[in-house]
């Protein structure tokens, strides 16, 4: 058998495909050891982890961006409290559960990164599913289908208008004239 350019092609993109599925360059960067405990929700991406030593420490979940606490969003034209939304969520997914969290360096403004999970689930992965936060990295262990998920689904800020957390932050807000980085569902 012939192996044509074409062949070539398809078999470099599955590799590159298969390699992708595998390799987050994000998540990379999370090494043990883990720290261990019990957590609160300070808001949507960030945690409070409290060891069994009694050792206490924020930390930023790692690949999503939640809505800032007191931002609001609008649900049929109404106006919705998604920041503390999206901190109740997450503090449901880790009330009463043991989390194992992987630190995974540090963001600009020198709050810990960390993949958490309670042993079988991602925590971001499920804020994310919830329609509770974006995510911001390319690959991110698969984060992009849970945002999807939830899009498609109109659950969480998918069901309403709401600007993203980042463009938020530089001062962005709904129904102040044009909105850059606002989701208005058509």
């Amino acid at each position: 058998m012939r192996i044509t350019p074409a062949m070539t092609l398809l078999l470099v993109l599955g590799l590159a495909q298969s390699a992708q599925a595998f390799w987050d360059p994000v998540t990379e960067q999370c090494k043990p050891p883990a720290l261990e405990g019990t957590a609160s929700a300070i808001d949507g991406d960030t945690l409070l982890l409290t060891t069994g030593s009694g050792v206490r420490t924020v930390m930023r979940l790692v690949s999503i961006e939640a809505p800032e606490l007191h931002q609001e969003c609008r649900i049929d034209g109404e106006p919705w409290a998604c920041g503390y939304a999206a901190r109740d969520t997450l503090d449901a997914l880790v009330a009463g559960v043991d989390l194992s969290c992987l630190p995974c360096g540090y963001n600009r403004d020198g709050a810990m990164l960390a993949l958490c999970t309670d042993g079988e689930r991602d925590i971001g992965a499920e804020v994310l599913r919830a329609g509770m936060a974006t995510s911001f990295a390319f690959f991110s262990n698969g984060m992009h289908a849970a945002e999807s998920q939830a899009e498609n689904a109109g659950r969480g800020l998918w069901q309403g208008d709401w600007v993203h957390p980042q463009v938020w932050r530089q001062g962005e807000r709904l129904g102040e004239g044009p909105c850059h980085g606002c989701y208005l569902p058509q």
